[in-house]
């Protein structure tokens, strides 16, 4: 935006074109705030689907290494317990 004085200026030149002047600030200013906020809408549904995804997979890894205790695998089921208490361990240690 132009400084008081000179859109004065510009009003003096052509009456009506401080206004417009100003309408297309606030155009300009409306759009960026759009943006931001559906980037932020979109970083929301992105976070959403990544702990989705990652409470799907613990789950089957966990409903995976009962079955295989189950079926006397304890090797195999320890294997498949591990990963989700290392993935644990790790976003607590990695908040980011």
């Amino acid at each position: 935006m132009p400084a008081p004085a000179v859109l004065a200026q510009y009003e003096q030149i052509q009456p009506g074109l401080a206004e417009r002047i100003t309408a297309m600030a606030e155009t300009a200013v409306t759009g960026d705030i759009r943006t931001r906020d559906k980037v932020a809408d979109a970083a929301i549904a992105r976070a959403r689907a990544g702990q989705f995804m990652a409470f799907s997979l613990t789950l089957v890894a966990l409903c995976a290494a009962v079955l295989f205790f189950v079926f006397n695998k304890p090797v195999a089921g320890a294997v498949l317990v591990s990963v989700p208490v290392i993935m644990l361990i790790r976003s607590f240690l990695n908040p980011s």
